[in-house]
């Protein structure tokens, strides 16, 4: 997938969470500050496309690393909320990225180093347009609902 594909995966993803939040009576700023960031971060993983296709940042380990590195700079001047917020943005966000690139023919290895087993569905190229077009609209769509219902 690309950006756009990725960004309404993690939309559509967080709704669900969103409306259990909501229901919790956790701050509103929080959820949508989160789910906006997870959308914003979860085509990091793609930084390794520069060297690699798919490799060391499309894992979950990548994506442990990313959110203590987000919560680290989130949560220093606010504390426990601000550290949570930081780290399930870069935690999800990344998880969110390889289940899209899971449906896609490149194969990842989402448990690497700890496993080579190679993961993908080959349900569509990564740049279909129509694919990531729609994901994303149903993200939005998914997410406008979770906010307002």
């Amino acid at each position: 997938m690309h950006k756009e594909g990725h960004a309404g995966l993690t939309f559509l993803l967080v709704s669900p969470f969103v409306l259990l939040f909501r229901w919790l009576n956790i701050n509103l700023c929080y959820i949508v500050a989160t789910s906006i960031l997870m959308a914003v971060l979860s085509s990091l993983p793609d930084l390794d496309l520069q060297w690699t296709a798919r490799g060391v940042t499309h894992t979950f380990l990548a994506g442990a690393f990313f959110g203590i590195i987000f919560a680290a700079f989130l949560g220093y001047p606010d504390g426990l909320a601000s550290w949570l917020i930081g780290f399930f943005a870069g935690f999800e966000g990344t998880c969110s990225h390889l289940l899209g690139d899971a449906f896609t023919y490149v194969p990842i290895k989402p448990f690497y180093p700890f496993s080579n087993k190679e993961i993908s569905l080959g349900l569509f190229k990564s740049s279909n347009k129509t694919v990531n077009s729609v994901m994303f609209t149903l993200g939005i769509i998914a997410f406008g609902l979770a906010l307002t219902i």
